[in-house]
């Protein structure tokens, strides 16, 4: 099965170039073989399973932006995350697991697809024997229960690639599927972090929720995606599969800028000066 997985996925990921803008990914249609597919869907563990949240509620509620975190739950192949299934299921989704898991067989694929990206972001560290050694990955199943949605953001600077697979078991709701943002200000991007009103941007295209359709995207500063709310009538909550790729938490390598690198220095003295004369001058107007 694994071998089959494989030969399919290469097959197909050769066959698609990377579109370069708004960012760079590629979408492709029945990523799987139709028999796996079809055993993606019968198998869906969260028949069975509610999953753990992506970020708990009382945590979500304490951070920067509105995003309903606690909504999407997933069931981690990368911690082996427990679940209950029949033997039968159990096994299938173990050979999932290992297809992308396993011999860094994935990321070298994706490697191998698009190497400019990687030679521009670390270098000459790409020739390195240990270089994939030196990265994280995160593979999980994921859905989107009803008001869940994401607002235009880029993931945080360590990512360096996204995979985003959509298991629906019907056409019909290609709208809710990861929205490709580009700012109504040509000029702005973003290191990452931060969530962002819809309301500023303009989708130029939509990576469709529908059966076995597949979106990879690399990160960059105007990478900036989302989803629309689920709400009740999208099918098995937005069943789906990621595949993060990271540099480490703290980031891959020594940076030698200073953490405001776009700043220079008088700037900031500058901007010191303004501070305090403002914080003065609302300390005089309070005592008018």
């Amino acid at each position: 099965m694994i071998e089959e997985m494989r030969n399919h996925i290469e097959l197909k990921i050769s066959e698609v170039e990377v579109q370069p803008y708004p960012f760079p990914h590629l979408i492709i249609e029945n990523f799987f073989p139709d028999e796996i597919f079809t055993k993606i869907i019968e198998y869906n563990p969260f028949k069975r399973n509610l999953g753990r949240e992506w970020i708990g509620k009382k945590e979500s509620t304490s951070m920067k932006t509105s995003t309903p975190y606690y909504a999407r739950k997933q069931i981690n192949f990368h911690s082996h995350d427990e679940f209950a299934a029949d033997e039968e299921e159990r096994k299938f989704w173990e050979q999932i697991k290992r297809c992308f898991l396993s011999e860094q067989w994935f990321e070298r694929l994706i490697f191998n697809k698009y190497k400019e990206y990687f030679v521009i972001r670390f270098g000459e560290l790409v020739e390195s024997e240990d270089f994939f050694d030196l990265f994280k990955k995160e593979f999980f199943l994921q859905r989107h229960e009803p008001g869940y949605y994401i607002g235009p953001h880029t993931d945080i600077p360590t990512r360096v690639f996204t995979c985003i697979f959509s298991f629906a078991d019907r056409d019909g709701f290609e709208e809710y599927g990861t929205q490709l943002c580009v700012h109504k200000d040509r000029m702005v991007r973003c290191w990452g972090n931060n969530h962002y009103s819809p309301d500023d941007f303009i989708v130029q295209k939509v990576a469709p929720y529908k059966p076995n359709n597949f979106l990879l995207f690399f990160k960059t500063r105007q990478s900036f995606h989302a989803v629309k709310a689920i709400d009740d009538s999208v099918p098995n909550q937005r069943y789906g599969m990621q595949f993060q790729f990271y540099e480490p938490q703290k980031g891959l390598l020594t940076d030698l800028s200073e953490p405001d690198l776009l700043v220079m220095k008088h700037d900031k003295k500058s901007k010191k000066v303004v501070s305090v004369l403002r914080n003065l001058t609302a300390l005089v107007l309070k005592r008018q």
